[in-house]
């Protein structure tokens, strides 16, 4: 009895897969019918205490995660000034993740070189990835760094979309908050 006892608080404390963890989570099953490519990469569920910019945040437990597939102007990078539509995309991001549940998915690569967690993240109860989300709605430009590929042609045809629509940062004009159209 005591071997199992082990064996369980080792299983315990080694985390659940993601296959066993989803099993009774039905908003990871409604996010891999419609991501199927995520169906065997690991997830974790958390909540969202701060955000640093456009693409990273922090979680509750300390984690900096950075978005994967996808770049916002600069907002806090140092001796710099903060980028055309950086404010826009740091607040839309802030008002999109601030406080809330977040299911983040990892792709090949865990974390960057600065130590942060490359992630896929799902807000709960939303039925879009919220990297497609900045993409698509013009708040982000695609960046892709191998290994993390799995959604980078999708990315990139989005950001198309959003570029011929003039959304977001592509319907700027010189630097002003006006609209191409």
């Amino acid at each position: 009895m005591r071997k199992w006892f082990i064996l369980l608080a080792l299983m315990l404390l080694a985390g659940c897969s993601s296959q066993s963890a989803m099993a009774g989570d039905s908003y990871a099953k409604e996010i891999i019918k419609q991501y199927p490519e995520l169906k065997d990469h690991k997830f974790t569920v958390t909540s969202v205490k701060r955000v640093v910019d456009g693409d990273t945040f922090q979680t509750e437990e300390g984690d900096k995660v950075r978005l994967i597939g996808v770049n916002t102007p600069e907002t806090v990078k140092p001796n710099s000034p903060v980028e055309t539509y950086g404010k826009e995309a740091s607040d839309f991001t802030k008002k999109q993740l601030s406080g809330k549940t977040v299911y983040m998915f990892s792709d090949a690569g865990d974390k960057d070189k600065y130590s942060r967690l490359l992630r896929y993240v799902f807000i709960q109860g939303e039925q879009k990835m919220f990297n497609e989300v900045l993409i698509s709605e013009g708040y982000a430009n695609t960046m892709t760094i191998p290994p993390n590929v799995l959604y980078a042609d999708k990315f990139v045809k989005l950001e198309k979309t959003a570029r011929d629509n003039n959304k977001g940062l592509w319907g700027i004009d010189s630097g002003s908050k006006k609209s191409k159209k």
